[in-house]
C-alpha cells in the first residue's frame, strides 16, 4: 500500500475491497463508474477502494481541505479512462481509472 500524505490530502492505492452494494454496472463507461464510486465513497465515508477495480488500474484519493486530491498512478504507460470527483463542503473524493 502506498500512502502519500501532504497536508490533509491522502492518496491510497490498494486492492479493491468487495462490497455487497452495487455501486456501478458493467454497462457503464469507466467515467460513469468513477463518478458512481466517488459519489458512493463520499456518501458513506469510505476513504478506500470499494467494489471491483475499474479498468486495469484504479487510483483513489480524498481530502478534507476542499482541494482535489491526488491519486496513485500506474507505473507503466496506460490510457486514463475515467477521472471523477465528488464534494460535500470541504470533503472531496476522487477516483481515476486506466486501461
Amino acid at each position: 500500500m502506498n500512502l502519500l500524505v501532504k497536508g490533509l490530502t491522502i492518496a491510497v492505492c490498494v486492492l479493491a475491497l468487495k462490497t455487497d452494494d452495487d455501486i456501478w454496472t458493467d454497462e457503464m463507461t469507466d467515467q460513469e463508474k468513477c463518478q458512481a464510486e466517488a459519489d458512493y465513497m463520499l456518501k458513506y465515508h469510505k476513504n478506500y477502494h470499494v467494489g471491483d477495480t475499474i479498468g486495469r488500474f484504479e487510483g483513489i484519493g480524498y481530502s478534507v481541505n476542499g482541494k482535489v486530491p491526488l491519486t496513485c498512478t500506474p507505473d507503466k504507460e496506460m490510457k486514463l479512462t475515467g477521472d471523477a470527483t465528488a464534494t460535500d463542503g470541504n470533503r472531496v473524493t476522487r477516483v481515476r481509472s486506466w486501461r
